[in-house]
Parts: C-alpha cells; structure tokens; sequence
C-alpha cells in the first residue's frame, strides 16, 4: 500500500509540475526576422503576436474588383513598424503550430 501511495503522489508531483511549466512566461527579445504580417522569428523561436491576425504571406485580397497581395503588404507594414529596432516579445501559451503567443514591442 505504502509504494502505491507513493507512485501516486510522485505521479502528482510530476502533473503539477508539467502544469508549471507550461505557465512559466517565456521572454525573447533580439533582432527578429518578420515571417508575415502576425509573426516573427527570434533566435530559433517562432513567435506569433497575440491579437493580430494579417493574411498569411501568399494570400491575395480583393478591393474593387481588383485582386492585390494584401499577404505580401501585411508583411512589408510590420517590418516597417519594427524598422531594424530590436524587439522583446513576452508570452507562456503555444498554437496549434507550436509557436510562442507572445505580446511584443519594438524598441522602447
């Protein structure tokens, strides 16, 4: 009785901890690599930014009767608001691709 009550707060131990971890609030900060007009890339970390949500890069919009590369346009806009600044992203939850959500800044 004694080892299975002890296999079973070690198996609560380790929940607990899992769940810790996927709290834990990560930081990234550097020169990041604009993938789109909603994410980036620092270091190895994808990252994509919580609350926006652009065309994918290759997404083509309509206005007017006339198709343009609002994908392409969204990309270009963000990599215009970061400007060469580094940027610090924070966040602890993950997307269906495995990417960082993260609220992030440019500069100051």
């Amino acid at each position: 009785m004694d080892y299975a009550l002890t296999a079973v707060l070690l198996g609560l131990l380790l929940l607990v901890a899992a769940r810790f971890e996927r709290f834990a609030t990560r930081i990234e900060q550097g020169m990041a690599t604009v993938n789109d007009g909603d994410s980036i890339t620092l270091g190895s970390e994808r990252i994509r930014m919580r609350g926006i949500d652009a065309p994918e890069y290759m997404q083509t919009c309509r206005k007017d009767g006339a198709d343009y590369p609002c994908g392409k346009l969204a990309r270009q806009s963000l990599v215009r608001l970061i400007a060469g600044r580094p940027v610090s992203c924070s966040g602890w939850q993950r997307d269906r691709y495995r990417r960082l959500l993260g609220d992030c800044k440019a500069g100051d």
